[in-house]
């Protein structure tokens, strides 16, 4: 009865949401201005020096841009500190909201980190607005479609500077001013040290020989950093071809004034559903998937996923042997207090509604444990259910109320669910998270994605 499948395709859809768009820059700073002296070097930077709790630690270090197990690494310029991290290595990764915490803040980890990367190199090449060629030649048999071929980078005040990469042109056609780029990324540093900024990725027209049709089509990151808070917001849209998600969003906030070892970091996820992960023909709901999760400074923290409306068909069996205990319409609330290790300190999965929606076929009596192949008189025992539980009204016909069974599952474990474990250990992190406040929508504007990702950005002081 394992939600693996369903868990393993939400995973393969927000890794290449996440790892599809990461890729840049062997050479962007290599093009054809001949600048070899620095300007001013008043760097700003955006990391957030977040947590390894939270984004599963950096990948192995590349001293260029290479692919590590689909994910692709940029060192650092100078520092030799990788742009890829790991989220979660466990394919599971809606096994809980920890986890999937893990998978969305890697991306603002490493989306952070190739900013800083790209303000850092600007150091190093003229501030002229012409677009340049960079080493990485369309004619060349080592040419790389992941790789920008031309670069510009201009100042557009004193404060404000851009830069603005293209992919896939030749040197004979180069792109002329006022073409959109391909990757953008534009920021300002005020007198008193507020630095805001944003991130855009066209990723329609980044090597768009690999792309899949559920692939992203676009990437958004709004940065703004004062004395007293460090926030990142990202945008993600999808292609018309991903059939169950038109975007997501993950928000990170940290509190710079915080007590370093209570709430520092709140971050904050959102999933915009187009349709079910594992489609049922009798659930037209969709469902909605939103995260909330707070760290102190060390990564001592908590995570919330609160899933509504979700579809779960639970197929007991599989090969020759046909047991299918339906399919079902719940919600689930699932709490994950965790350890700057990683570790567990206390696992709270509650299913407030599910509802059975048909396909049971699953035999009354004379099942097995070895091959799994249990009748529905063993799964009453095993979990502890009333004695006359899949009959009358309880969870045996078409919108009966299936809310024991579920909380049963969590709690016992059955069939290689998550079992709950632990207790409230009631520190500062039960505070933290008795009253979420979740994001609302994974448009910028609110409503929809008009002007989200036009290539423009206007400082707001």
């Amino acid at each position: 009865m394992s939600n693996n499948p369903q868990n393993r395709l939400v995973a393969r859809s927000l890794l290449s949401a996440i790892t599809a768009l990461a890729v840049l820059l062997a050479g962007c700073g290599g093009g054809s201005s001949g600048s070899t002296q620095p300007q001013a070097d008043n760097t700003p930077n955006i990391k957030m020096d977040i947590p390894a709790s939270l984004t599963g630690g950096p990948q192995a270090t590349q001293a260029s841009v290479k692919h590590v197990a689909g994910v692709a690494a940029v060192s650092k310029s100078g520092t030799g500190e990788p742009c890829a991290f790991i989220g979660d290595e466990d394919e599971d990764h809606f096994r809980n909201g920890y986890k999937a915490t893990k998978l969305l803040v890697s991306a603002i980890a490493t989306w952070s980190c190739i900013g800083d990367l790209l303000i850092d190199v600007s150091n190093f090449v003229d501030h002229d607005g012409t677009i340049h060629a960079t080493d990485n030649d369309l004619s060349s048999p080592d040419y790389d479609p992941e790789d920008p071929t031309h670069y510009s980078v201009i100042d557009d005040s004193d404060s404000q500077t851009t830069v603005r990469l293209y992919y896939g042109y030749d040197r004979s056609t180069p792109p002329q001013a006022g073409e959109d780029p391909q990757f953008f990324i534009s920021w300002n540093e005020s007198a008193d040290d507020v630095l805001e900024g944003r991130i855009i990725v066209d990723a329609r027209n980044i090597n768009n020989g690999k792309r899949k049709a559920d692939d992203p089509i676009m990437l958004r990151m709004d940065f703004l950093y004062t004395a007293d808070e460090k926030t990142a917001d990202m945008f993600l849209r999808f292609d018309e071809g991903n059939q169950w998600a038109e975007g997501f969003r993950i928000d990170l906030i940290k509190d710079m004034n915080a007590n370093p070892l209570q709430k520092v970091y709140v971050a904050r996820g959102l999933i915009e559903m187009k349709a079910q992960f594992l489609p049922v023909e009798t659930i037209p709901e969709v469902p909605n998937v939103r995260l909330y999760t707070v760290s102190n400074r060390s990564g001592n923290g908590a995570a919330i996923a609160d899933i509504q409306d979700m579809s779960l068909p639970l197929k007991l069996s599989g090969g020759i042997i046909d047991n299918h205990l339906g399919n079902y319409l719940f919600s689930k609330n699932d709490t994950y207090f965790f350890d700057e290790d990683g570790d567990w300190d206390w696992i709270n999965k509650t299913i407030p509604a599910a509802e059975y929606r048909g396909g049971r076929n699953t035999p009354a009596t004379g099942g097995t444990w070895i091959p799994f192949d249990p009748s529905l008189d063993m799964i009453v025992t095993e979990l502890s259910l009333d004695a006359d539980y899949f009959t009358g009204s309880k969870c045996a016909i078409i919108g009966d109320d299936c809310t024991q069974l579920f909380n049963a599952i969590f709690e016992d474990g059955f069939a290689d669910q998550e079992q709950n474990q632990g207790a409230d250990p009631m520190d500062w992190r039960s505070d933290a998270i008795a009253n979420p406040v979740y994001l609302q929508s994974v448009y910028p504007n609110g409503i929809d994605w008009n002007g989200a990702f036009d290539f423009i950005f206007v400082p707001s002081t």
